[in-house]
């Protein structure tokens, strides 16, 4: 039978020391890495906006038709879209001008049907619907005609590439905030997290 000192183990003062340390050094390393890991993940967000709005300045450039970047701030969500015809009112207005073939029908006189252009998302994936990853979202967008924090903002491209100076911040729920700066004829978009 086992003496009573010997059933009675537990765990040493040097054991729940050692077992201590040990942890405190693996939290010296993981909890600084914990920020650097949301901040590259904010940053990578920062880039694929960036891309996109790169892709329209360049994209104006190449086609001659004005582009912009169409942010809704309150989802966190934006999308590629160009100045275009809806393909819909294109095919009216086509039809309606078409003659008879006969030669019987009389011919109208009134102005042909105008066509309305308007931003719509660019087909394939480039107007595909994006959403900026949890946890972070549009803080605010800054533009000449002021501050917008909440509803639907565009960046636009005119057809030479030229755009109007704007700041869009993207944040997340620690406070950590990075930036796009979009130049009005600079080439690339700048991500400043100096702010």
């Amino acid at each position: 039978m086992p003496s009573r000192r010997e059933s009675q183990r537990g765990f040493t003062l040097i054991e729940i020391l050692a077992v201590v340390a040990i942890l405190a050094l693996v939290a010296a390393f993981v909890v600084p890495n914990m920020g650097g890991y949301r901040m590259r993940a904010l940053r990578a967000e920062a880039r694929q906006l960036a891309a996109q709005l790169e892709l329209a300045r360049q994209r104006a450039i190449v086609t001659g038709v004005p582009h912009r970047v169409w942010l809704e701030l309150d989802q966190a969500e934006y999308r590629l879209e160009w100045l275009a015809v809806d393909p819909e009112e294109a095919a009216v207005a086509e039809a309606s001008a078409e003659p008879s073939v006969n030669g019987n029908s009389p011919i109208s006189l009134a102005a042909p049907r105008t066509v309305l252009l308007d931003y719509r998302p660019i087909p394939g994936n480039f107007g595909r619907l994006q959403v900026v990853a949890d946890p972070f979202y549009f803080e605010a967008v800054e533009t000449p005609q002021g501050r917008i924090d909440s509803g639907q903002v565009g960046v636009g491209f005119a057809r030479d590439g030229s755009a109007e100076e704007t700041l869009i911040v993207i944040e997340d729920a620690a406070g950590d905030r990075i930036a796009l700066d979009v130049q009005a004829l600079d080439e690339r978009v700048r991500i400043r997290d100096d702010l």
